[in-house]
């Protein structure tokens, strides 16, 4: 999940009476109305993997199941901004929260490549033709997704010519 809350859904014992406990994780968990609901929600303290057992008692007799569930910070992708280059040249500047992020382009008239890679928050990107393109900065963290978007206009870079120079007699 990308919180830190999460629905569990064991089956109510049909006799005894069912407990959620915390079996593992870096932080602490409070279960929601309670313990004994069997689709309580529980709330950790912090991000990680956490195992919780459901124990269904019935006088001496007891019975055990286990559930992983994964608390994942949600990213916050911020691809930085846009620009103009008077080049087939830019340089990205993402300013990445949580996770592994990915550039790739969306729109533009030609192909992309990063360097050193399309991992890196602040790639340089090669474009293939002049034009405007726009690029997705996405980020990962486990099964959580943020992206974001920023556009760079690639200018062809003019040359002045100012023609022959020559001699002048008569002003």
């Amino acid at each position: 999940v990308c919180t830190l809350s999460f629905t569990l859904n064991a089956t109510s014992p049909t006799i005894g009476t069912g407990l959620w406990t915390q079996t593992s994780g870096p932080g602490t968990s409070i279960f929601s109305p309670n313990a004994n609901t069997p689709n309580a929600t529980v709330t950790v303290s912090a991000y990680g993997t956490y195992v919780f057992t459901w124990t269904v008692v019935n006088n001496n007799c007891s019975s055990t199941s286990t559930v992983t569930v994964n608390f994942y910070q949600q990213p916050l992708a911020n691809a930085g901004i846009g620009g103009t280059e008077c080049d087939l040249n830019f340089i990205f500047n993402a300013i990445p929260s949580v996770g592994i992020g990915t550039w790739a382009i969306v729109t533009g008239p030609g192909t992309a490549v990063y360097s050193p890679n399309a991992n890196a928050p602040r790639a340089a990107v090669t474009v293939s033709a002049y034009g405007t393109y726009t690029f997705r900065w996405t980020e990962t963290n486990g099964t959580c997704t943020s992206n974001a978007v920023v556009t760079v206009n690639f200018y062809q870079h003019p040359i002045a010519n100012p023609g022959l120079g020559g001699n002048a007699c008569n002003f």
